[in-house]
């Protein structure tokens, strides 16, 4: 019996990294990890340690990371200020985790998992990449510094806040469209928060693993003063970023991401969100 168990669960895993192809690339002028899978292709820059492309399957990019114009308020929320998880902010150590950054390498230690490591050793995490979602683990963090996981990108591909809907495990569908440029950001506390057009065919989500009390922040930040009626833009999500711009996470977290191939606007969306997370 014990042998008919490990015999299924190794086609599982085999299965899983079958699914599941690494290859070097390029993206936005930086070298990167092309990672192919059933419901997505990310763009992992390899010196920056962060995503700065998620590609559904209809061929929408969920980040839309840029170069320029670079490093502008607001200008930069149409560009280099998009990436996901964008650990650190500020100080020697800022732009770890985030793209169009170079303070960190990386490696595939597996057939679906990459490693990276910060330049001065203080920082080490984890991607491993399935069929169907993928998982970071921090595996090591500087003690002397908090940190944030941020989903800084554009909804089904675009900046279309009137179009763009998001919920959460605690309220299920919201309809607000908080404008970061009026300082209407909404600061709660979620474990899990997904995002989808009104029209759309994909729902991403974003869940922290385990839950804790401190805030999330959620809101839309165009790319001129005019805020949400700015013609581009993105969103803006943090587990673990106070008000402020105040991070707030610290030692060793785990992170879950992907891409459900149903709307939104479906009333079982968040259980199957929550089956991926098992």
């Amino acid at each position: 019996m014990r042998s008919i168990f490990f015999c299924f669960w190794f086609l599982i895993v085999l299965n899983t990294k079958a699914q599941v192809t690494i290859t070097e690339s390029n993206d936005e002028g930086m070298r990167a990890y092309k990672i192919e899978t059933q419901s997505a292709t990310y763009f992992y820059q390899t010196e920056a340690g962060g995503f700065s492309s998620i590609i559904d399957t209809y061929g929408n990019d969920w980040i839309n990371f840029k170069t320029e114009p670079k490093s502008t308020f607001p200008a930069s929320a149409a560009s280099d200020y998009r990436g996901l998880p964008n650990l650190v902010h500020g100080g020697p150590q800022g732009g770890l985790g985030h793209p169009g950054f170079s303070k960190c390498t990386s490696t595939i230690i597996t057939k679906n998992t990459i490693r990276s490591t910060s330049n001065d050793g203080k920082w080490e995490w984890e991607w491993r990449f399935f069929p169907d979602h993928a998982k970071l683990n921090l595996i090591k963090t500087d003690p002397s510094r908090s940190y944030w996981f941020l989903y800084e990108g554009t909804i089904g591909g675009n900046y279309e806040p009137e179009n763009d809907l998001w919920g959460t495990n605690v309220d299920g569908l919201r309809k607000d469209k908080p404008d970061f440029i009026k300082n209407e950001g909404v600061f709660e506390n979620w474990q899990t928060v997904y995002f989808g057009d009104k029209d759309g065919k994909n729902t991403f989500f974003i869940s922290q693993d385990k839950a804790d009390e401190l805030d999330d922040v959620f809101g839309f930040m165009g790319n001129t003063l005019d805020g949400n009626n700015s013609l581009d833009g993105m969103v803006v999500f943090g587990f673990g970023r106070g008000k402020g711009t105040t991070p707030l996470l610290a030692q060793k977290q785990s992170f879950t991401i992907g891409l459900i191939d149903k709307s939104i606007t479906k009333k079982s969306i968040l259980k199957k969100i929550k089956r991926r997370l098992r």
